[in-house]
């Protein structure tokens, strides 16, 4: 095998390659990426048994063949160089990288010790653009679940039909969802639960990339670019009935600028609680009170003028989540929609793009 191909390209991929290798196994060929040279391109392959993806990057090919080689050795080095380009050549076992005047031998194995990268069979297919799916990604993701107890919330759950995309996430404190209201073609009806460790390795592939093709399986997905292709196993569900928690009598209206919210939070929640990071939000007419205590630290504070004309409140909120929110949310302004100081909140933008319906759910923090 002996290939010459980019570096610049190499540099952009290898990392997001390298993503999907765990970093401890007790398989070592899973820490190994597997490189093939065949026509005009070195084909990037890594996998961790539930998530695959493979990268082609095109060059000149002197000769055909492959190798597996240490992905995270090969990124450290890739990332080190300089130059235009870069040339792989495999033999005797061995990987030899060389870029100007830098060579560098890496101890490989055989190519077909390496697990076989799963081939894609969709129950449904589409294409959609790149930037819409990864703006469903964005605001969705953050929510997650860790809690591995509960499976079904550790990924997000993506239901396609010929209407749209609705993506939902929750962690049982917050829950995050968005409707792409687009018409898709000759698209089945489906659901499922992606696993976040696919969405952000698609994330990163996101340079230069127009569409992505979307292929849905019962126990599988499958997402495919130019010259990049991420496959992943779903997560089993059910995921829950994530319409029955979205409360449907908020009927008090708090609206203020995200940026001022979002700022003003972060500087009183550097004295908040390192547990609950709790801040009390001290609601009166177009007057917000950002509120922090702790007896070991001290205290802060600080108002921000809002449109509000219902009967004061409080309530408490974990500083993080709300960032997270805001984070996410591209319009200027949002609304809170308020019950009681102990049910849910809902935040939504003002101004909503034509495609998108997107809202966040908080759950309140007891205060004592």
């Amino acid at each position: 095998m002996k290939s010459l191909i980019s570096l610049d390209e190499l540099q952009q991929k290898m990392s997001a390659i390298s993503s999907v290798v765990p970093g401890k196994t007790t398989m070592p060929i899973l820490s190994m990426v597997l490189i093939t040279a065949k026509e005009n391109s070195l084909t990037f392959s890594a996998t961790d048994l539930d998530i695959s993806v493979t990268s082609k990057i095109k060059g000149t090919v002197e000769e055909n063949g492959s190798i597996a080689a240490p992905a995270k050795k090969i990124t450290e080095i890739v990332r080190s160089l300089s130059g235009d380009q870069v040339t792989f050549e495999a033999k005797d076992g061995a990987l030899y990288i060389k870029s100007g005047r830098s060579n560098f031998v890496i101890n490989g194995r055989n190519a077909e010790d390496f697990p076989q990268i799963p081939k894609q069979e969709g129950k449904t297919e589409f294409s959609i653009d790149f930037q819409l799916f990864e703006k469903l990604i964005k605001r969705t993701i953050y929510a997650v679940s860790t809690d591995l107890t509960r499976p079904a919330l550790c990924g997000v759950l993506c239901k396609v039909s010929g209407d749209g995309i609705t993506m939902v996430s929750t962690d049982g404190h917050r829950l995050a969802k968005i409707d792409l209201k687009q018409k898709i073609a000759n698209v089945d009806k489906i659901d499922a639960i992606i696993p976040p460790k696919a969405l952000l390795t698609l994330k990163q592939f996101s340079s230069g990339q127009n569409k992505v093709k979307i292929q849905l399986a019962e126990n599988n997905i499958s997402f495919s670019m130019e010259d990049v292709v991420i496959y992943s196993r779903l997560l089993e569900g059910p995921f829950p009935d994530f319409s029955k928690v979205i409360p449907e009598n908020n009927k008090k209206k708090l609206t203020l600028s995200r940026s001022s919210l979002y700022e003003a939070t972060k500087r009183v929640a550097i004295l908040s609680d390192a547990l609950t990071h709790l801040v009390i939000f001290s609601i009166k007419k177009n007057k917000l009170l950002l509120n922090v205590t702790t007896k070991e630290l001290g205290g802060a504070e600080e108002e921000i003028d809002v449109e509000y004309s219902d009967e004061p409140m409080e309530i408490g909120y974990n500083a993080r989540y709300v960032q997270d929110i805001l984070k996410t949310i591209e319009s200027d302004d949002i609304i809170f929609h308020l019950d009681r100081s102990d049910n849910a909140g809902v935040i939504v933008p003002v101004e909503q793009a034509n495609e998108f319906d997107h809202l966040c759910i908080i759950m309140p923090l007891r205060i004592n």
